[in-house]
């Protein structure tokens, strides 16, 4: 079959290969690259960092022409990520040149993984042969191509002579204009499948003419999934499995029972064994193994599966995940599929916890589900539709699952303690904020102006002097006060609402009370006055007016606009401009217990319309609660053309700004708890930033998005 670049090569020059450029075009192109590449003796693992399309699809042939391997990264890769994946290269030292592809570590730490050349055409031609891909086909491919199954559909491309069109996966209005100009085949992992069903059935309209096989592959398509999936497009997905390490093994075509992956694909012999070896009868759940080419050694998926009396295949998850009650196996999948079917569940992850004694292991659901909905309705709802050693004994109720792109559940760190100096540092920096706090609350920190002793301060204050001289020594080997004469500043309203947080929703004994009942257990408690008034001081005083200043230019609010302020504040971004425009309207939804009284003139509302402002700012709200965080309910406020705009703190990825995290921890939220994953957040939900502003070096962030892409 030769090379991948002898694919371009061969056949008619003037033939569409990637995104309307033509095989001579992109035969030019990887030849003058790969001269290149030999002429600086690349060699070896070399990064493929780049977005998708025709570029990507140019360096990833020329590093392959000249004899280098290349390593598949994301786009948005950093710099740290591509040296551990080199080292894991360089300690596996690959022989001769490869493709590399890194695995996505939903399952344990990510590994790279070496695939010929041969191997990859070889998939690529069970892909053409199995699904009969020819010329005429304009196969879609919205994901990056550096992930394993959508290097597959590449490559198939180019086996069967078709017209590959790489999109980014954000990129929704151009999927959609790609689906709407004649593509014949998408390719599609779950999470995308459900997000382009939800905004078609979302906007209306007649249904697009179908291509004619919408396959979904990297995760598992559920029954809810299917059926959105035709309400929206009219027809149903195609299914798709394999791994990182051997290419794609099954597909099916449209219209497969929920986790049905198919049959196998051409040259692809499997079997599914019990425990002890034996071939499973079927019906019965066991281990699926492979052999490709009909050569070589049986390989194990590590995937639980079972076969029907028609000798289609549904595969249950991996069988390090299964739960073992008994004799028996439980399948996770089986039992989220069942638990999604739920109306008010949103998602839903199913683990096993570890029994005393083998075979009687828990099954734990992890829920994002309705508030209003209860554990007992819900386990009522499983057992109707389980066997009873299939239903959950355990539910978990979760804030949102956190999953990759392909819509597999990332694996949990595991934590440690770090050294004893971050320990020790950390005690100290407790106690040194525990005495600003107490000279806060008794005033002393207003009267420190450089000038006045501590005898005159203690004795306006009914304080012990020797105590205070103590107090204030001590205060200044930390750094806390200082000496001069210059007077003293002001110390803000910030300070005083750490200080009144200290006292109880920030305390250890909230803290413990959350991680021993939950965030439900505080969540129905009321602040009192003294911390609503020193939250509203802190979050919406003069000195937030410049932002709010830059957050409205970023916006480009326009005259006589509708805007929709969803906050915790009074309304800030309202009041700013109902002053500079008479004729702009809107409403506040105000946002939890810390919220206080809406500013004069700016009227509320708990349930604003779809489709029906320009804007919609979140201030102080996009960590939760409800609907603050909510994305796609921002985003369905918008007119088609709106704008999302995000002014809010963030954490950072370490060390100083971090300890916002225990405030969300015990009376806010934290969804979205970065830039990157908000981000990340909105492109998921169908929107696309524009732009992202640090306010200094403040953990204050502008972020600006649109409805659409």
């Amino acid at each position: 079959m030769g090379s991948l670049a002898d694919l371009v090569r061969t056949g008619d020059p003037d033939r569409l290969v990637v995104n309307g450029r033509t095989a001579a075009e992109i035969d030019k192109e990887v030849q003058r690259r790969a001269d290149e590449l030999r002429a600086a003796r690349v060699t070896g693992p070399v990064p493929l960092r780049a977005p998708n399309g025709a570029d990507w699809l140019v360096e990833f042939l020329a590093l392959l022409d000249a004899g280098a391997s290349p390593l598949l990264v994301s786009e948005d890769a950093p710099d740290r990520e591509l040296c551990r994946l080199l080292d894991l290269v360089r300690t596996a030292d690959p022989v001769g040149p490869a493709i590399l592809v890194p695995t996505s570590g939903s399952t344990g730490l990510p590994a790279v993984i070496t695939r010929t050349e041969a191997s990859v055409l070889r998939e690529g031609e069970r892909y053409r042969t199995s699904l009969a891909l020819s010329g005429s086909d304009r196969i879609l491919v919205p994901l990056p191509l550096c992930h394993a199954y959508a290097l597959a559909w590449a490559v198939a491309a180019l086996v069967s002579r078709a017209e590959l069109r790489a999109v980014a996966p954000t990129a929704l209005t151009a999927i959609e204009h790609e689906l709407a100009e004649g593509a014949t085949i998408v390719a599609l992992v779950p999470t995308l499948a459900r997000l382009l069903a939800t905004r078609r059935l979302r906007r209306g309209g007649e249904q697009p003419v179908p291509p004619r096989m919408a396959m979904v592959g990297a995760g598992p398509v559920d029954h809810r999934l299917e059926e959105t999936f035709r309400a929206a497009f009219g027809f149903g997905t195609a299914r798709n499995y394999g791994s990182t390490e051997t290419g794609t093994l099954f597909a099916g075509e449209a219209d497969l029972p929920s986790l049905c992956v198919g049959r196998p694909l051409d040259g692809v012999a499997y079997r599914i064994l019990d425990e002890r070896g034996r071939p499973c009868l079927s019906g019965r759940p066991g281990l699926l193994e492979v052999r490709l080419d009909d050569t070589g050694p049986w390989h194990s998926t590590r995937d639980l599966a079972v076969r029907d009396e028609r000798g289609r295949v549904f595969v249950l998850g991996r069988q390090s995940n299964a739960i073992r009650r008994g004799a028996r196996w439980v399948a996770p999948l089986e039992v989220e599929d069942v638990l999604r079917d739920h109306p008010a569940v949103h998602d839903v992850h199913v683990l096993a916890r570890a029994g005393r004694f083998e075979g009687e292991d828990a099954i734990v659901a992890e829920v994002d589900a309705d508030a209003d909905l209860a554990n007992g309705e819900l386990l009522a709802f499983a057992r109707e539709r389980l066997a009873p050693h299939k239903v959950p004994t355990e539910i978990v109720r979760t804030a949102r699952l956190d999953r990759s792109m392909t819509g597999k559940v990332r694996a949990r760190p595991r934590y440690k303690l770090a050294g004893p100096d971050v320990v020790a540092a950390a005690v100290r920096g407790y106690k040194a904020a525990e005495l600003l706090f107490a000279l806060h609350d008794l005033a002393v920190l207003d009267r420190l102006d450089g000038r006045t002793g501590t005898d005159e301060i203690a004795a306006r204050l009914g304080l012990s002097v020797t105590e205070l001289d103590w107090a204030l020594d001590v205060a200044a080997r930390l750094g806390l006060v200082v000496t001069g004469d210059e007077g003293a500043p002001e110390t803000g309203p910030y300070l005083a609402l750490e200080a009144a947080l200290s006292r109880d929703w920030t305390a250890r004994e909230t803290i413990t009370d959350t991680l021993r009942h939950g965030r439900h257990h505080v969540d129905t408690r009321t602040p009192d006055d003294e911390v609503v008034g020193a939250y509203q001081a802190a979050m919406n005083g003069p000195w937030t007016a410049g932002r709010t200043r830059l957050g409205r230019r970023l916006a480009a609010v326009q005259p006589g606009a509708r805007v929709l302020e969803v906050s915790a504040g009074p309304g800030r971004y309202l009041v700013d401009l109902f002053a500079e425009d008479p004729t702009a309207t809107g409403e506040l939804v105000p946002l939890g217990r810390f919220a206080g009284q809406p500013a004069p003139g700016v009227a509320t509302t708990d349930d604003p319309p779809a489709e029906a402002y320009d804007l919609c700012v979140v201030t102080n709200g996009i960590h939760g609660p409800v609907p603050g965080d909510d994305l796609g309910w921002l985003l369905s406020r918008l007119r088609p053309g709106g704008r999302l705009l995000v002014d809010d703190v963030f954490l950072p990825r370490q060390g100083a700004g971090a300890e916002l995290g225990i405030d969300w921890l015990t009376h806010g939220g934290w969804s979205w708890p970065t830039v990157t994953d908000l981000t990340a957040g909105i492109a998921s939900a169908g929107g696309t930033v524009e732009r992202e502003i640090r306010i200094g070096t403040s953990p204050s962030h502008l972020v600006l998005a649109t409805e659409g892409s």
